[in-house]
């Protein structure tokens, strides 16, 4: 069914086992590997927007095909997408990465991807937090310790952040991963 699709074949190759069972939609014309769950009708989404766009490349591998990711939300009332709109640009006006420049907190430069360089008063925090944190592990009787810089993308898919941050996520190989 999908013979004609390089991509498509390629997911059936790598992601289903041997005799193994994947499933498909139709929309229309349209017929795509997907696990669902589906609506009965596009007619039931009243609120659509598109949020974002990127490049990406297929599987992730620079070595691939340069592709287009869509990202859009659907509601079955404008009235809901108009509300999850408002809360997303109050939710916005709250962003780190945007309070922080502002504050003069700290910034972020295309010379240490992902790492934040902290400016005078956001050092200032961050030191009387650190001593809080290490008043607090002493009170209760707990031991510091450092974790790593570098992490596998797996834990920042666990806890969300690969989705919401990847753009500005810096990513190294090492040992094929």
């Amino acid at each position: 069914m999908f013979k004609y699709n390089p991509f498509k074949t390629q997911l059936i190759k790598s992601k289903i086992p041997d005799n193994g069972l994947t499933s498909a939609y139709r929309c229309g014309n349209l017929i795509d590997l997907c696990t669902g769950p589906h609506l009965p009708s596009a007619d039931k989404i009243k609120g659509f927007k598109v949020t974002k766009n990127s490049s990406a490349y297929w599987l992730g591998n620079k070595n691939n095909d340069d592709l287009q990711r869509v990202y859009a939300i659907a509601f079955p009332k404008q009235s809901e997408l108009d509300e999850y709109i408002k809360i997303q640009e109050e939710l916005a006006k709250r962003d780190h990465r945007n309070i922080g420049p502002q504050q003069q907190l700290f910034n972020f430069t295309e010379l240490s991807p992902g790492c934040a360089l902290f400016e005078a008063h956001g050092t200032v925090i961050y030191t009387r937090l650190i001593d809080l944190m290490r008043s607090e592990y002493k009170l209760r009787g707990y031991n510091e310790v450092i974790s790593p810089n570098i992490y596998n993308s797996e834990l920042w898919m666990k806890s969300g952040h690969y989705f919401k941050y990847k753009e500005n996520i810096f990513f190294i190989q090492d040992e094929g991963e």
